[in-house]
């Protein structure tokens, strides 16, 4: 009977891990989604002072393109940060799994 209640217990965590990639997937779609918008961003600005004559436009464009790298660069953070977590959820997903397929009766 105990073997039941661990599978039991298993399940429901396996549940909740599932629940949590869910969410970590769709948070990982959302950050992707703006890490493109400020790369595109950024490689506007690039173009923009690849084509500047003017000194004034070109430190305005300067300033414009620090901003914006920043953003980038926190925003690649959050992106590994994610897919870290990620990794670790599904890797405990996969231990749950084995650990339920191990325990249920044979036979």
């Amino acid at each position: 009977m105990s073997s039941i209640h661990v599978i039991a217990e298993l399940k429901q965590q396996k549940k909740k891990i599932m629940q949590t990639i869910n969410e970590l997937r769709e948070e990982k779609k959302k950050v992707e989604e703006k890490y493109l918008s400020i790369k595109g961003e950024e490689n506007k600005i690039y173009d923009e002072i690849r084509r500047c004559r003017d000194a004034y436009e070109y430190d305005r464009l300067q300033m414009r393109l620090n901003v914006i790298s920043n953003q980038r660069k926190t925003i690649e953070q959050r992106l590994r940060e994610i897919e870290k977590k990620l990794r670790g959820q599904e890797e405990e997903l996969e231990r749950v799994k084995h650990r339920i397929e191990y325990l249920k009766p044979k036979g």
